[in-house]
């Protein structure tokens, strides 16, 4: 047998972008706008103990010292819709990609890689207005990336983050620029009328409804996505880490705005995907994000869902052409 016989290929630098599943009769597909790289997990959750979080990062073979958030973008596809679940970074070169690095704001080509034109969606359902879920609205000069859709947000979420009155005593240019992202990606939307408001309970269209999950961010919403009797719960920031706020949910997390509430959402929503035994589709879980949940001794176990996921070679070739 010969060296180049045994060689193996080399591993992806990234992960694939595209994946694809059902949920009842909707057509889901799942693109990657990248990764967020976090630092060490100590400072992302600063109310745990260094060594307790540490420690159990290593247990579960994760680099306490390199914290890694996908950024998975949920499109279902309804039949009277088509639902885009968060919109990523984006790639201002101050705000989106600029900010958060080359590795993130690859929502669009990744789109359409998947054969999703952005000028396809009708509603872009926004969970909270953080800067790695809304800055990717609109291109760096405020054109919007998707001119037929409507936005859905909670009203609290809207009036909290776009109220750039909040600019001048936000502690950090950080917090700053979540003022300022915010109001340069929703604004638009709001001005030519393409913006709505939900509330807890509401459905966006048929097969999508909204429910109140307030503490990670003033209006946070998460979406129950429903047909043929089967529900997934898209819960953006209810939960970052598949490990640490999975197995430790009194733990917070950094850019918790109201830490307790937060916690408490967490664990309400972990007994209620749990007992009803609900898919969940996770923004920052690894890549496509999608599974369930498990009773595990005083936390959860995160399941994950097989999909069907593109050759990665595919993608590539799509995204070039």
């Amino acid at each position: 047998m010969n060296e180049a016989s045994t060689s193996r290929p080399a591993a992806p630098a990234a992960p694939t972008p595209v994946a694809r599943f059902k949920h009842g009769t909707f057509a889901c597909t799942v693109i990657s706008d990248g990764i967020l790289e976090m630092g060490p997990a100590y400072v992302n959750f600063p109310t745990a103990d260094r060594a307790e979080v540490d420690a159990l990062l290593v247990r579960n073979y994760l680099d306490p010292e390199k914290v890694r958030l996908n950024e998975n973008l949920l499109v279902v596809d309804t039949g009277q819709a088509l639902v885009l679940f968060d919109s990523g970074v984006g790639v201002d070169p101050s705000l989106g990609r600029g900010f958060f690095g080359p590795g993130t704001g690859h929502a669009i080509p990744h789109l359409r890689a998947a054969g999703i034109d952005p000028s396809d969606i009708d509603f872009v359902a926004i969970t909270h207005t953080h800067p790695d879920h809304v800055w990717g609205l609109v291109d760096a000069d405020g054109t919007p990336f998707y001119p037929n859709a409507t936005i859905i947000v909670s009203r609290e979420d809207f009036d909290y983050w776009t109220d750039l009155g909040h600019v001048g005593t936000a502690p950090s240019q950080h917090m700053k620029d979540h003022f300022i992202g915010a109001h340069k990606n929703l604004t638009p939307y709001y001005e030519q009328g393409r913006l709505r408001f939900v509330e807890d309970g509401e459905t966006v269209t048929p097969g999508v409804r909204a429910m109140a999950t307030p503490g990670h961010s003033p209006g946070h919403l998460v979406y129950l996505i429903e047909d043929q009797g089967e529900t997934m719960v898209c819960w953006g920031d209810l939960c970052h880490h598949y490990v640490l706020l999975l197995q430790r949910p009194e733990w917070s997390f950094q850019f918790d705005y109201e830490k307790e509430a937060a916690t408490a959402q967490r664990w309400r929503l972990y007994d209620f995907v749990d007992s009803n035994r609900y898919a969940v589709f996770a923004y920052h879980f690894p890549f496509p994000g999608l599974g369930h949940l498990r009773k595990d001794g005083s936390g959860y176990a995160w399941l994950p869902t097989e999909t069907h996921i593109a050759p990665a070679a595919a993608i590539a070739a799509a995204i070039a052409s």
